[in-house]
């Protein structure tokens, strides 16, 4: 057994029974000479094979002096935050797809509460996932991460499909002002619980919020609501990231909920890469056309 410099300990082959000389081989020390050859050639052709296995490795050592080994660089963790009238499991089908490439999700449940306590759920969900991250927000949720991720250097992208993209200043009411209202806000289409705060009406929900789905799962989708509280709507965003960080979004063509025009003016305000869904609900972009948004999101986290 021998180590060489790399520290890759190398074990000779264990001499086979057939090289091993029977006593009426071994007259005039003959055949004692023919196994010492045939072992050491043996061994020779093991240490070439091992050197031949280093050199064609993939570089992952440091300089030469150090010989350190330097890890490869890890993906980023993607960091899903839903939006109004949606809950965490709205990300269902996106996090089994970033998965099956070798990602690793987390799709943060926000209280819906106000603007303070759900940018304050992103900030403390950044804080505690290590290394990089991407993050992805839908509707409400873009404005969420628009302000949770800035000043961050651990944040390398952000992904918005169907979102907000607020400027510094403006609320949700402000930035639809001029454009077709959402469907939603037609009266009679929320109902309130005790705390005052709304959701969808089952009756309207799939209409309103996801007209391209199965009956089977948009009833999914609006059975995992969680009550909004609307005060969302009317408060300015403070500082935001996407001047900063760079932007990708995916445009829902049919959506119901933020007029397809204004989210095409807050991605190109945003210098975004966009792509378009032509006829996605407003949760078309992470249900009905997930695989396409989750390479949209993979190409985000290969930029570096």
């Amino acid at each position: 057994m021998s180590s060489n410099r790399s520290g890759i300990v190398t074990t000779p082959p264990p001499t086979s029974p057939d090289l091993v000389p029977g006593p009426g081989r071994m007259r005039n020390g003959r055949g004692a000479s023919i196994v010492r050859r045939r072992s050491t050639w043996l061994a020779g052709v093991v240490l070439a094979a091992l050197v031949a296995l280093m050199a064609g490795a993939p570089a992952q050592a440091g300089p030469a002096s150090s010989g350190a080994l330097t890890p490869v660089a890890a993906r980023p963790t993607i960091v899903l935050v839903h939006g109004a009238f949606a809950g965490p499991s709205s990300w269902d089908e996106v996090s089994a797809a970033l998965r099956k490439d070798g990602y690793t999700s987390v799709a943060v449940p926000l209280p819906l509460s106000g603007t303070v306590d759900d940018i304050a759920t992103v900030r403390a969900t950044l804080d505690a996932v290590a290394g990089p991250k991407v993050v992805v927000g839908h509707s409400y949720g873009g404005f969420v991460i628009s302000d949770a991720a800035a000043g961050r250097s651990d944040v390398s992208a952000l992904v918005y499909t169907a979102a907000f993209v607020p400027a510094a200043g403006e609320s949700i009411i402000g930035l639809g002002a001029g454009y077709a209202p959402a469907a939603f806000l037609a009266p009679g289409h929320l109902t309130f619980d005790s705390a005052g705060r709304a959701t969808i009406t089952s009756t309207n929900f799939r209409d309103d919020f996801a007209q391209d789905l199965s009956p089977r799962l948009a009833s999914t989708l609006d059975r995992a609501q969680t009550p909004t509280d609307l005060s969302i709507l009317f408060a300015p965003s403070a500082d935001v990231a996407w001047p900063a960080i760079p932007s990708w979004y995916a445009v829902s063509g049919a959506d119901r909920v933020i007029d397809p025009a204004l989210q095409r003016y807050m991605a190109a305000r945003a210098g975004a890469t966009t792509v378009t869904f032509d006829d996605a609900s407003h949760a078309g972009g992470f249900t009905h056309y997930s695989a396409r948004f989750t390479k949209l999101v993979e190409q985000a986290a290969a930029r570096r």
